[in-house]
């Protein structure tokens, strides 16, 4: 994707410019025609353990949602059972299961941002990864003319896109990479004190267990949550992953023919391609002055890294544009955009092909 056209855009200026609709195995959950909580029916004759229903919320963060939806239905955390988060500034749909949930509650709930629809009893909760997809529709707006029509060509003709990973994999200081790469050389005291740096309350977690025990660097870092741990090391996996697969684009490797349509995640089993994909991935592991070995943090064995393989390309599908007057910013032009991707798949990494975000 080469001498690709990069142009500035308002993304989610408003709730309704960024829509999200879930796609399950025999699901499509769509947002409604008007945002509005409508009279809820619940057949009763046929109970099981699970409610399913559609969850359909605007302008609110997933775990505020959920939060919300076991308070008004007095649920503990592991009663909510849902395939995947999606958006805060967005209109999103998706399904969602409730445990064993008390119906005058349901018919009674009332939230400003929150939808509770379309139920269904079901024998199993829904968890995370049940999922095939999501369908997105998303206005791009305030694009001078020129570049607007440009832009619409480019993506009009395209098929699928580099499935990197999104600068937030990379953290708001864009650290994450730096204090991953301290771990695996096991520079344990100086990860320490970027990590303290970057989050302050892990930070005081870190001090106040070396306050008891000097030295013990390996200790002070096991009081860090877990998933913060891991996602440095994972970042620089990600870090290297879009390296391999920008320089193997570049150098036109075909990565959408079968037998060939992955890239590595590096880690302490991994196995390197045979050919020119397997010559980039050593490069550029060297370049980073990492080997292998690298990645079996024997010290904490959580963060020990097998490596694995992620999809090099992204299909896209169902893709519609089309180029409007932007109502909201006189004399610009508004990009609409309708695709549908797969599971695990950001709309952010396929726009970001395109677009700076202001």
């Amino acid at each position: 994707m080469k001498d690709i056209l990069i142009v500035q855009a308002k993304l989610k200026y408003k709730p309704g410019d960024f829509i999200v609709e879930e796609i399950g195995e025999k699901w499509n959950a769509k947002i409604s025609e008007e945002f509005k909580q409508p009279e809820i029916i619940i057949d009763d004759n046929d109970r099981r353990d699970f409610l399913w229903c559609e969850l359909e919320k605007k302008d609110i963060d997933h775990f505020t949602t959920i939060k919300e939806i076991l308070r008004l239905l007095g649920k503990r955390p592991d009663e909510i059972g849902y395939a995947g988060t999606k958006d805060k500034k967005a209109w999103t749909s998706q399904r969602i299961s409730i445990f064993n949930p008390d119906i005058e509650k349901i018919k009674n709930f009332n939230y400003q941002n929150i939808i509770l629809k379309n139920f269904k009893w079901n024998k199993r909760k829904i968890k995370m990864g049940y999922l095939n997809g999501n369908h997105f529709k998303i206005i791009l707006r305030d694009i001078g003319k020129k570049d607007a029509m440009k832009i619409t060509k480019q993506i009009r003709n395209l098929e699928w896109f580099p499935n990197y990973f999104g600068p937030q994999r990379f953290g708001a200081r864009g650290n994450n990479v730096k204090i991953g790469k301290l771990l695996l050389k096991r520079k344990f005291k100086e990860a320490i004190r970027e990590i303290s740096e970057d989050n302050k309350r892990q930070g005081e977690y870190m001090a106040y267990h070396l306050n008891k025990n000097p030295e013990d660097y390996v200790g002070a870092l096991k009081r860090v949550d877990r998933k913060n741990m891991l996602m440095y090391v994972n970042s620089v996996q990600s870090k290297i992953f879009n390296e391999i697969l920008e320089f193997a684009l570049d150098e036109g490797l075909n990565f959408t023919k079968q037998g060939q349509t992955s890239c590595l995640l590096i880690g302490y089993k991994t196995r390197f391609f045979d050919g020119r994909l397997g010559e980039i991935e050593q490069q550029v592991l060297d370049s980073h002055n990492l080997t292998l070995e690298d990645f079996d943090i024997r010290e904490i064995p959580y963060l020990r890294i097998k490596g694995s393989f992620r999809k090099a390309v992204t299909e896209i599908k169902d893709l519609e544009i089309e180029t409007k007057d932007d109502e909201e910013f006189e004399g610009s032009k508004k990009i609409i955009l309708e695709f549908t991707l797969p599971s695990g798949v950001y709309a952010t990494t396929f726009l970001e092909n395109f677009f700076i975000f202001n």
